[in-house]
């Protein structure tokens, strides 16, 4: 694309006095050239050169007009074709949990139940705990290993074999699954403040409500297993596990995002304290990127009383408090609050019976048995559970039965099936779904952004209608629409995504299929009898799942969010890259879904002008154009050249060689080799 007369006009705007008659175009303190630069404009153009000049890009186009812009101190910089590339904006991130602390960590790798306990044990002694206090374990890979043995059948008696002195709780690295020992479950209090502990009795009275969150054996006694909200039952001391945000952790969160070529995020949950402390530090050490906060708070904290509905007005008030305390802090925004509309889509397979996932979907979820196969060891379903059945019939609703003939022991015996796999189930929203709609609707009205993350079908469908209908109550609204993670859309919502210009914050490293995670999803969904059901293309979520391509093709708005610390504390842009690219898994070769990829340049524009666009500030960064901040990335490869080449599987070997923003380079790959990696 030819810039040249552009160029020139541009530049002729920056004229300045030489001290004398004679007029000259502004010299760039930085210079690059014969590099690929992708610009991320409308067009999607590529060009050789760019000039920086304090923090502005002052000229994006070819060598021969960028010479003009060489002046005495013009640093200038051969890339010798590398590849720069608009900052990064991650769109969705956890940022207190991207650095690694003192904590027990298991740093998501997988392990057996039997491996799990001297890793814990290791724990408790290196940390000194005393006799009581938790042991509080982090990024606990609830989608990997975990395999059960004879002696330890469930998490629950592992953890109890790490410490019954010990209350214990695994973190998953999700955010959501969670799992404790017996220590843990007795400290569970109810409503009235009493200490009742978690039990098959008490599921059925005093935690009725989080039943359907807490994993229970084929007796109805709890296997350890607690997830979302019930996790608060037992009064665990750090929910999602992230440290408090001292000026260390700050400085390191920014050292991490200027290592991965991130110079703009949405920390998609910030309650108010953690608000007020990025704040403090951005006062005492500027921010290095621009920050938009997500609001989110313990939605329960603002219910009246247990019998009245969440209060709405309240958390619009103390959200405003918030933005109207920090409205001068540089490169920090609060202009949007983040919903939790459901839960995650995982099963349970090791579980007796298996659990299943709690994301809200269209239709129920099947009930699948699943055994461990003793010559792959590898996890395969018998069969699936006839909801419908002659035993389920007379079982009837096992639930609100209490005069059953055989008691849950009896009947797994008699039917090879657990009472509560009579249930039809199709998943809980967080929070009733008028508080969904009706804090939407609020937020929409007040101008404040509005970012929901949606997994099932059914809570996508949710989502979009709170989305359609504070779009019609309030037409003249400035703010933005967003989802995050949304694995499974049904086709009937593709074209609403578009028409409602929702952007679509899809984390594309999790598309890559894994035989061993796609068994904790699609068998209750799909009735899976074979590792080939897995990947066949009439499945419906081999059809449905992060559907990027779909809504790309439909008009909709890609952008990207790692939702890192989930799965990796790395943010992992360049893999995000690759496998919204090809959606394979390099080790089996296998491609889920080949029709969802989407390109090299749509998914950069995902991360760049994209996510710019969501976050409010399309006009300052987000593409390489003359006039905008200068925030961009170098990188040792380039990707459209791999794509060309039929090698987008090598795109996440690609590194960081600098970071820039705002004109200054922040992130040096030499550097950081000289000092030692984060």
């Amino acid at each position: 694309m030819l810039k040249g007369i552009l160029t020139i006009i541009a530049a002729t705007s920056m004229l300045i006095a030489a001290g004398c008659s004679e007029q000259k175009l502004v010299s760039a303190d930085t210079l690059f050239i014969n590099g690929v630069i992708y610009t991320a404009d409308s067009e999607q153009s590529v060009v050789s050169s760019l000039a920086v000049k304090d923090d502005i890009l002052l000229y994006v186009g070819d060598i021969e007009t960028a010479e003009q812009f060489i002046g005495d101190e013009t640093h200038i910089i051969d890339l010798k074709g590398k590849m720069i590339i608009p900052g990064l904006h991650d769109a969705h991130i956890h940022l207190a949990g991207i650095v690694e602390t003192e904590a027990c960590d298991l740093a998501s790798q997988s392990f057996s139940l039997e491996a799990l306990v001297p890793r814990l044990k290791k724990c408790i002694s290196r940390l000194q705990l005393p006799p009581g206090e938790w042991l509080t374990v982090e990024q606990w890979a609830f989608s990997g290993g975990n395999k059960p043995s004879e002696k330890l059948t469930t998490i629950r008696k592992a953890l109890d074999a790490v410490s019954t002195e010990h209350p214990i709780v695994l973190l998953g690295n999700d955010g959501h699954h969670g799992a404790v020992n017996s220590h843990a479950l007795k400290l569970a209090t109810n409503r009235a403040g009493n200490m009742v502990g978690i039990n098959k009795e008490t599921l059925k009275q005093d935690f009725s409500a989080f039943r359907e969150l807490v994993g229970v054996d084929t007796s109805g006694e709890p296997d350890g297993m607690i997830n979302e909200d019930a996790r608060k039952l037992v009064n665990v001391p750090n929910l999602w596990g992230y440290p408090d945000i001292d000026l260390v952790i700050y400085q390191k969160i920014a050292q991490r995002l200027a290592s991965s070529g991130i110079t703009s995020t949405m920390e998609a949950s910030l309650n108010e304290k953690d608000i007020d402390l990025f704040a403090k530090w951005a006062k005492q050490s500027p921010l290095t990127y621009r920050m938009t906060a997500a609001f989110f708070a313990d939605f329960e904290d603002y219910r009246p009383s247990l019998d009245q509905p969440i209060d709405v007005d309240r958390l619009i008030s103390e959200l405003k408090a918030i933005q109207e305390r920090h409205k001068d802090v540089k490169n920090l925004k609060i202009d949007t609050a983040k919903i939790f509309v459901d839960g995650v889509a995982e099963g349970n397979p090791y579980a007796s019976p298996p659990s299943l996932p709690n994301s809200a979907s269209l239709t129920d979820y099947l009930q699948p048995l699943f055994e461990v196969d003793p010559d792959t060891e590898q996890l395969r379903v018998t069969r699936y559970v006839d909801t419908d059945s002659a035993a389920c019939a007379e079982l009837g609703d096992q639930s609100t039965n209490t005069t059953a003939v055989l008691s849950a022991t009896d009947f797994y015996k008699a039917y090879g099936f657990a009472p509560a796999q009579c249930k039809k189930f199709n998943g809980v929203y967080e929070r009733e779904e008028s508080f969904v709609r009706d804090y939407t609707l609020a937020l929409y009205d007040e101008g404040i952004n509005v970012h929901s993350h949606a997994i099932g079908d059914r809570a996508v469908r949710l989502a979009l209608d709170s989305f359609a209908q504070a779009k019609k109550e309030s037409p003249e609204s400035k703010a933005k629409v967003s989802m995050a993670h949304a694995q499974l859309i049904h086709p009937d919502d593709i074209s609403r995504i578009a028409n409602l210009n929702v952007y679509m914050a899809f984390t594309y490293s999790w598309i890559e299929p894994f035989v061993e995670y796609q068994m904790m999803v699609s068998p209750f969904t799909d009735p899976i009898l074979s590792e080939s059901d897995l990947f066949d293309p009439s499945g419906y979520v081999y059809q449905n799942s992060y559907p990027a391509g779909s809504v790309l093709k439909a008009g909709g708005v890609l952008v990207a969010g790692s939702d890192a610390p989930v799965e990796s504390r790395d943010p992992r842009p360049m893999l995000n890259i690759e496998k919204a690219v090809t959606r394979k898994n390099e080790i089996t070769g296998r491609v889920y879904n080949q029709s969802e990829a989407v390109s090299v340049r749509d998914i950069l524009d995902a991360y760049t002008i994209n996510g710019a666009e969501m976050l409010g500030q399309k006009h300052l960064t987000g593409s390489l154009e003359i006039g905008k901040k200068a925030d961009f990335v170098v990188l040792s490869q380039d990707l459209l050249k791999l794509e060309a080449e039929g090698e987008s599987d090598r795109i996440s070997d690609t590194q960081v060689l600098s970071t820039w923003f705002d004109g200054q380079q922040i992130y040096s790959a030499d550097d950081a080799n000289k000092e030692g990696a984060i």
